[in-house]
């Protein structure tokens, strides 16, 4: 029987033999190299060769002493691949590949190459609090644009970065086009950033994109017909988007999986009295009860739509016959990044106070009442920045809150007392987009042959 002792603060596995079953076969492994992707310069292809079939895995270091492990595999006999990520841009970094019950065999120094353009914006790490941080967050996943000013054309950037900040990997998006919501995918495999037309070749959304992609490769491309803003992806793989391309002032549009075109189910001309010119900033999906959170800029107000009916449920800002806030001075004004919490409230990034000129970016929590029609105030937290436009708000696992300050170019996580326990800062009026924490970034990886 082969017992096996792990020694703690280390990865080595020792196995002594004693007696009963087969002893392991030792394996060889020989010839370990690396090549780098041959657009994204900080994936790198590690390969090597064994002598015998082995179940194995490959661990890197990009700070000392901390490794992070690729998934384990059933190595073949011969030459063997693993896609390594994770690895900042112009970095070095070690590596090993480690055979299941043996010593581990180093590789050759991996070199990363520099970031694709000199002008990607970098931030800084300025508060950091391990301690306190969400444990699922090893990576963010957000975009960002190249060029400063709030709300403007630009170069537009899909980043991933490390809990230092530092960037893992980066795409930018073609002609200009926008991209301000890239999110994982609902099943936890490859990720999703929107190319949107509508601000760049003003064709009211006409051709705008949603790529789907692995880290080392694109799946998809789903064509996305008036996207101007926020989508959001349904449970049956299927899209749903604010459109500006299907009339109705603004339209509330789905694509199911598998779909050739697009569903309307709701408008604002139709099912939202005295809304005004409409053109919204925010989409959120409640699984829970078939619905949709639905943020508009031009009046302030956030209204819920029921997916089956497309009935306006219920609405709140400065739309009449809304719901009231709780206390009054409590409204949210122009508000983005709006979710529901595990717990049912509401959640917003906002401008605060309401109608002031010394305002802030603020995170705003609700309890929705809709029994008795009113929004009731119970957490905030200021950001310490303004952002002229855009902002997004998680309530993470923990019950932290991720919380990006769109134009401010701030991104930061707040524990429940409000305070922060990390945050990047990219200096600058650089629109942010949409952020999500990434736990394992092999997740986003193609698939193993």
């Amino acid at each position: 029987m082969a017992t096996v002792l792990l020694l703690l603060g280390c990865t080595q596995h020792i196995t002594i033999d004693s007696g009963g079953d087969a002893p392991l076969v030792p394996v060889t492994v020989s010839d370990l190299s690396w090549t780098l992707h041959p657009t994204i310069e900080s994936l790198v292809y590690a390969q090597w060769t064994q002598d015998v079939a082995a179940t194995v895995h490959v661990e890197t270091s990009v700070d000392d002493g901390v490794w992070v492990s690729s998934p384990s595999f059933e190595a073949q006999q011969g030459v063997n691949t693993q896609l390594l990520v994770g690895i900042p841009y112009d970095w070095d970094a070690a590596w090993r590949v480690v055979v299941e019950g043996q010593d581990s065999t180093d590789g050759p120094t991996i070199t990363t190459g520099d970031l694709p353009d000199t002008d990607v914006p970098q931030p800084e790490l300025t508060v950091s609090d391990e301690s306190q941080w969400w444990e699922g967050g090893n990576y963010l996943l957000t975009s960002i644009n190249e060029r400063r000013g709030g709300w403007t054309t630009g170069n537009y950037w899909t980043l991933i970065l490390d809990r230092q900040g530092r960037i893992v990997w980066a795409s930018e998006a073609p002609d200009g086009h926008w991209t301000l919501f890239a999110q994982v995918d609902q099943s936890g495999q490859g990720f999703y950033w929107d190319e949107a037309t509508y601000w760049s070749d003003w064709d009211d959304g006409a051709g705008s994109k949603i790529h789907q992609t692995w880290l080392d490769e694109e799946i998809q491309v789903i064509d996305t017909p008036g996207l101007h803003h926020a989508w959001v992806q349904m449970p049956d793989g299927g899209f749903a988007w604010g459109s500006q391309d299907h009339g109705g002032r603004e339209a509330l549009v789905e694509r199911v999986a598998g779909q050739d075109d697009e569903t309307v189910l709701w408008t604002c001309q139709d099912d939202w009295p005295d809304s005004g010119d409409c053109e919204s900033n925010g989409l959120f999906y409640d699984a829970e009860t078939d619905s949709f959170l639905y943020s508009f800029y031009t009046n302030n107000s956030i209204v819920e739509v029921d997916h089956a009916t497309g009935e306006s449920l219920w609405w709140a800002g400065e739309v009449r016959d809304g719901f009231d806030f709780n206390p009054s001075d409590a409204q949210y004004s122009w508000q983005h990044g709006i979710t529901y919490t595990d717990s049912g409230t509401l959640l917003v990034s906002t401008e605060w106070p309401y109608d002031s000129r010394d305002q802030t970016t603020v995170l705003a929590e609700y309890q929705v009442d809709r029994t008795n029609g009113t929004l009731t105030y119970v957490w905030g937290s200021d950001s310490g920045s303004y952002a002229s436009t855009n902002g997004d708000a998680w309530r993470l696992a923990n019950g932290n809150t991720l919380h990006a300050v769109g134009a401010a170019s701030v991104i930061r996580e707040v524990n429940p007392d409000g305070d922060d326990v990390w945050r990047l800062e990219f200096n600058a009026d650089r629109l942010v987009g949409r952020s999500e924490f990434i736990e394992d970034l092999y997740d986003l990886a193609s698939p193993r042959e």
